[in-house]
């Protein structure tokens, strides 16, 4: 079974893509079997860095079912260090917009993938398809940038995402869970106290939900006089959304990014000792670690089930 890693943002313009498409260079570099899939509906465009302008097949033909399975529509890049690719959807309004169906089969055929890690580039912005997609997976990574506005963004998705996923921990059939899904929520703290008001006991369970979402964080396009401070995010974080921040790395304001895009190349591929590649390797080195450790915990788990539980 494949470990799942979700990238998101919040927003667009952070190079969260990007970020997902080197990330999954560095890991297949290493030996491990990588899939990148693109789930940015309505906007993929992934593929591109990859120099792959029309491929045979996409997500749409899995969502309009010309396809039984989502490994039909996967790419090999050869000369990508053997990287799977799944070409997002996008180019009509059926594909952008799909139903709540068509969602959990997307999630399920996920699922089915023959690697070791698949990583989602979940698309920008918090709607509920981008919010599944994100917390669908066993490792959650979050892209912002300096900007005021891309940490209000980033602040704001993180937000949502753990309200979506304190609400998951309620069945949508229990009092509970329909009391909650009649309501709209803008803080995660009315999440808590209407569970509580409707069922004691439920402001716990929720919170319990919330125990083990540690997002990793990536801060992008860091420069002299672009710097984010860190501490203090962490600290409004974990005090209003009760959730750890783990800092996975920095990545440096670098002209060699661009340059590799224009040249339909990942930056890890087309300038390796750039400062922005080097960075970057050194994020997927400690994301491999992390993928590392969460699959013995999950062979420990396996092995001793009613320890785990």
């Amino acid at each position: 079974m494949s470990i799942i890693i979700s990238i998101g943002s919040g927003k667009g313009g952070t190079g969260k893509s990007t970020i997902a498409a080197n990330l999954a260079c560095v890991l297949a570099r290493s030996g491990r079997r990588v899939c990148l899939a693109d789930l940015d509906l309505g906007g993929a465009d992934i593929h591109i860095q990859f120099g792959l302008f029309e491929p045979p097949r996409t997500l749409t033909d899995f969502i309009t079912r010309r396809c039984d399975s989502l490994n039909e529509v996967l790419q090999t890049l050869d000369t990508v260090h053997g990287l799977q690719l799944l070409v997002g959807t996008g180019d009509t309004l059926q594909t952008a917009n799909m139903n709540y169906q068509q969602k959990q089969r997307l999630l399920r055929g996920l699922q089915t993938i023959d690697c070791d890690i698949l990583i989602l580039d979940t698309g920008a912005g918090a709607n509920y398809h981008v919010l599944d997609f994100f917390m669908a997976a066993d490792i959650q990574v979050c892209i912002t940038c300096p900007e005021a506005t891309a940490i209000l963004d980033f602040y704001r998705f993180l937000q949502l995402a753990t309200i979506r996923k304190a609400l998951s921990s309620f069945l949508s059939g229990s009092e509970v869970g329909t009391a909650l899904r009649e309501h709209s929520f803008e803080t995660l703290d009315q999440v808590f106290t209407l569970a509580e008001e409707t069922q004691p006991g439920a402001r716990l369970k929720a919170r319990e939900a919330l125990e083990f979402f540690n997002p990793l964080l990536i801060i992008n396009r860091v420069g002299n006089n672009a710097r984010l401070n860190q501490m203090k995010l962490r600290t409004l974080v974990a005090k209003y959304l009760g959730v750890n921040l783990p800092d996975l790395g920095e990545i440096p304001e670098d002209q060699s990014v661009g340059r590799a895009l224009r040249s339909f190349l990942p930056v890890c591929e087309y300038a390796p000792d750039s400062p922005s590649a080097q960075a970057i390797a050194k994020i997927g080195t400690r994301l491999g670690k992390v993928v590392d450790l969460y699959e013995t915990k999950r062979r420990a788990a396996a092995d001793n089930p009613a320890e785990s539980g």
